[in-house]
């Protein structure tokens, strides 16, 4: 059963403005661009797949596309949320905007606690990617681990980590088709999913 864009923890919202932040017009516009791709969306039974953020110049918080967004083709700055602390102890995240944050936001606070490095995280959703990745071996937490739960968030975390890289893509295999990328910019983000995509489709015409 797909249950993306339920959250499974205690969020904490403090109802503030629209965020402000200098990558957020080049992080939507990215967003848009993975929308007409069918990579972000929205399934037929109304849920909602994908979300993507960028750490903020303080390096301790991170913006997010909030809740339930994936149905619109392009956002505005109301449908961003900052991610002010999370607890994955706790299960556990504070944020401030007009909006909740997404139920994959302690899934990229995995990420940025990480590594210091990374500066965008982007989750997507393929079939024939998700599929590929797992049958070549690349990194992907366990299978056992659900999305939007402390365990997948722990397994991020400790695969990050052991990568040492500043940039990388997974699959979590326990999130069907759910893939995540991340990188030191929004353009090298968005440019390693295609160089997976190049990958997979070289080795299918080979």
């Amino acid at each position: 059963m797909i249950d993306e864009g339920y959250i499974k923890f205690d969020i904490h919202l403090t109802d503030a403005p629209a965020q402000v932040h200098s990558e957020l017009k080049h992080l939507n516009n990215t967003r848009t661009k993975l929308h007409e791709l069918g990579l972000i969306g929205v399934y037929d039974n109304g849920i909602g797949y994908g979300n993507l953020s960028v750490r903020s110049e303080n390096q301790e918080t991170f913006v997010i596309s909030g809740t339930a967004t994936g149905a619109k083709q392009i956002l505005s700055s109301e449908d961003y949320c900052l991610v002010d602390s999370f607890n994955i102890g706790t299960n556990e995240l504070y944020c401030t905007g007009p909006i909740r944050a997404s139920s994959e936001s302690m899934s990229h606070g995995s990420v940025y606690r990480a590594q210091p490095l990374v500066n965008c995280v982007i989750h997507i959703h393929s079939r024939e990617l998700f599929d590929y990745m797992l049958e070549n071996d690349y990194n992907r937490t366990p299978e056992s681990v659900a999305f939007g739960t402390p365990e997948i968030a722990f397994e991020i975390e400790k695969l990050v980590k052991a990568s040492d890289k500043p940039s990388g893509i997974f699959a979590t295999a326990g999130h069907d088709e759910g893939i995540i990328a991340y990188g030191p910019d929004v353009d090298k983000t968005y440019s390693l999913i295609f160089e997976t995509f190049n990958k997979f489709k070289e080795d299918n015409n080979g």
